[in-house]
Parts: structure tokens; C-alpha cells; sequence
């Protein structure tokens, strides 16, 4: 039986970030996931930075499916209602490798 190459996957994310208080919190849908910053990028940046090393243990332990958890359908809502284009995570630079996309929307309450 010939050995199974195995692919080098990337996986697409996407992230709400929202103010409470004084801080930023962002939360990753796909794996339920949060972090917070004092300002939308660095909440976001935290945010990438937990969610890759999440994935690369997932990964070293070969248990991708168990960090899988999707956020609660009220953070699932916020991210529909945010905008895309409040945040400039572009500029963030490189996402690391695990991760082909993230997408990320600022939720503005009124």
C-alpha cells in the first residue's frame, strides 16, 4: 500500500471585534477563541497569535478536529452585523502559516 502524502492545509478564519469597556476583545468564529488589546488591531493581533498556536498544537498532537469549536451564534450575529472595512488588519503583516485568510469586522454598537 503506497504511504499518503500529507498536504500542507491552510485553514480560513473569521473574527469580530468589538469594544467592552475600556478594552477590544476579538473573537474567532471557527474556533471560539479570544483575545483582547486596548486598541481593534491589537486585539486582533493577540488574537492571530493565540488562534496559530492553537492550530500548531492541534496539528503536533494530531487532534485538529478538537479545537473545531464554533463561537455561540451571538457572536456568529455580531460578526454578520460588523463592517469589513473598519479595521486595516492588511497592514498587520504576514499571517502565520497555518492560516490562508482572516477575516475580520469591527461591530460598532450605537
Amino acid at each position: 500500500m503506497p504511504a499518503v502524502e500529507k498536504k500542507d492545509s491552510r485553514i480560513s478564519l473569521r473574527a469580530v471585534v468589538y469594544r467592552e469597556g475600556n478594552w477590544w476583545i476579538a473573537h474567532c468564529l471557527e474556533l471560539d477563541l479570544v483575545a483582547e488589546g486596548k486598541s481593534a488591531l491589537e486585539a486582533f493581533k493577540n488574537l492571530n497569535d493565540i488562534t496559530n498556536t492553537q492550530i500548531e498544537t492541534a496539528i503536533q498532537e494530531g487532534n485538529l478536529e478538537a479545537i473545531l469549536t464554533p463561537a455561540p451564534p451571538n457572536i456568529w450575529s455580531m460578526f454578520f452585523h460588523g463592517r469589513a472595512d473598519d479595521l486595516q488588519i492588511k497592514k498587520t503583516g504576514k499571517l502565520p502559516n497555518k492560516i490562508e485568510r482572516f477575516e475580520v469586522r469591527e461591530l460598532a454598537f450605537a
